[in-house]
């Protein structure tokens, strides 16, 4: 059996029609950067959890302004993301 050569059509064709395809390494530093900011979401949110289990020499005011401040860090973060 022999092979020929065929190019592959993408579909819908009136979309693929112009330009060309994005360079992979873009798209996988893009991916990169988006896992950084998700993973620094998750270290806030974890840092705010500690905050508030471990027994800090902090004021209550003190203990929750600061964790209230690490989650709405985190949360940001995430929605910037």
């Amino acid at each position: 059996m022999t092979r020929t050569n065929r190019t592959r059509t993408r579909w819908p064709s009136w979309i693929y029609a112009e330009g060309q395809d994005p360079d992979y390494r873009f798209s996988l530093a893009n991916e990169r950067t988006f896992l950084a900011w998700i993973r620094t979401s998750l270290a806030l949110l974890a840092a705010a959890i500690a905050i508030d289990v471990v027994d800090l020499d902090l004021s209550e005011y003190g203990r929750r302004t600061l964790v209230c401040t690490f989650i709405t860090l985190g949360l940001v973060s995430a929605v910037l993301a």
